[in-house]
């Protein structure tokens, strides 16, 4: 069905990860090479994400074997589930960044519109927003998951991203930590939380430039927080022993991690 199925509550992420190089060929038209990485890559998950989804959805049993003899051990209630679709993309980093010394990461562009307006240009990828799942890279997944490493977190980045793609005709960034630096600097303290674009109503369109997050973490801001965290490391280290010794079986004492 994916590649890994996260629950927490009600919130369900499902991932999909793929890995194929984006080759240089001189003699082959950029374009051409492009529309088939992005078609192996990206589409065929993106369609299987949307089939996952409808799987969840339907409340169908979900195994963890392919014997289907071990239930998947948490249940998953399709009227009050949120889904995260997530399509990791791996392979085109050194293409994009030999195409543009402007790419700082050599990460991928995204473009949340209705997909119907024709095609787009190399390293750039247009979602439906009607439809919409995450797409994430070889390098920004990693700081995704490293900024936003507890569920909350990366919940509310998430939610506050859909609700902005909801809210607005295009939402446009060079590269997901981009879009993550410009949340991450988005502060509204009326509603105490980070939010993306702005509150205004007569705005119909966001994009964030290149940048966003190089510049970012250059701040004081950025260099406090970090230092900060570090305080939550040591626990964070304790609960990932814990979680792994449950899922080796090699727990200790009467304890049951999956107990509702």
């Amino acid at each position: 069905m994916c590649d890994l199925l996260a629950v927490f509550g009600d919130y369900v992420f499902i991932f999909f990860d793929r890995e194929n190089l984006l080759p240089e060929i001189p003699d082959k038209d950029p374009q051409v090479l492009w529309d088939r990485w992005k078609r192996n890559v990206v589409d065929r998950q993106v369609r299987t994400a949307h089939g996952a989804e409808r799987y969840i959805l339907g409340g169908r049993p979900i195994f963890l074997d392919a014997k289907r003899e071990i239930p998947f051990p948490l249940t998953i209630d399709p009227v009050k589930a949120i889904i995260h679709k997530i399509v990791v993309a791996h392979g085109a980093k050194e293409a994009c960044e030999r195409a543009s010394d402007q790419n700082v990461y050599g990460s991928l562009a995204i473009t949340y519109c209705e997909t119907d307006n024709g095609p787009a240009p190399p390293f750039h990828i247009k979602i439906d927003r009607r439809n919409p799942v995450h797409i994430f890279d070889s390098h920004n997944i990693s700081i995704v998951l490293s900024e936003l490493d507890t569920v909350s977190d990366f919940s509310n980045y998430l939610d506050e991203k859909m609700r902005a793609v909801a809210k607005y005709d295009s939402l446009i960034y060079c590269g997901e930590e981009d879009l993550l630096g410009h949340y991450l600097l988005n502060y509204d303290t009326e509603s105490e939380q980070h939010i993306i674009g702005t509150k205004l109503d007569d705005v119909n369109g966001v994009m964030i430039g290149e940048g966003e997050w190089h510049d970012f973490t250059r701040t004081d801001l950025y260099k406090n927080t970090k230092k900060e965290d570090k305080i939550s490391y040591s626990w964070d280290e304790l609960i990932q022993r814990t979680c792994q010794n449950a899922l080796n079986g090699t727990l200790g004492g009467n304890s049951d991690l999956l107990r509702g």
